[in-house]
């Protein structure tokens, strides 16, 4: 028998925030409840962001010792989900970094001339205030 608290079923994956999910049937009276399945949400947060993933795959057992036993949930397990993660996380970077590089590095330069456009006509505000039109007027 276990000495969990469930029996493992798979694992799921959500990348948008970056969370492992353990799909599992509880144990209840000693008995695994194979009418009930339960999903374990694990949140990697700022985890995600560790450079090694072996970092982060000892960060999760660590932080989830009672649903992650390396007796039963073995780490290369968690390590290929954990590998699929960062590299959704390195593709959503590089795509903001070309992004970026695309709209410019938003630096602007004090000695560079900004062409100003003037408004046309003489009225200026008072000239587009009348080119509005009356809200009294409108029909629905």
């Amino acid at each position: 028998m276990n000495k969990l608290p469930y029996q493992p079923l798979g694992f799921v994956l959500k990348f948008d925030p970056p969370i492992i999910g353990l799909l599992y049937h509880p144990i209840e009276n000693k008995k695994v409840n194979k009418k009930k399945k339960k999903c374990y949400a694990i949140h990697l947060n700022n985890l995600i962001f560790l450079v090694e993933p072996e970092d982060i795959v000892e960060a999760l057992f660590n932080e989830h010792q009672e649903f992650l036993d390396p007796d039963v949930v073995k780490p290369q397990q968690v390590y290929k989900l954990v590998l699929r993660l960062v590299a959704y996380r390195d593709h959503q970077l590089r795509n903001m970094q070309e992004m970026g590089e695309e709209m410019g590095d938003g630096y602007y330069d004090e000695e560079e001339e900004v062409p100003v456009q003037q408004p046309k006509g003489k009225g200026g505000k008072a000239q587009a205030q009348q080119r509005r039109p009356n809200d009294n007027n409108r029909s629905f």
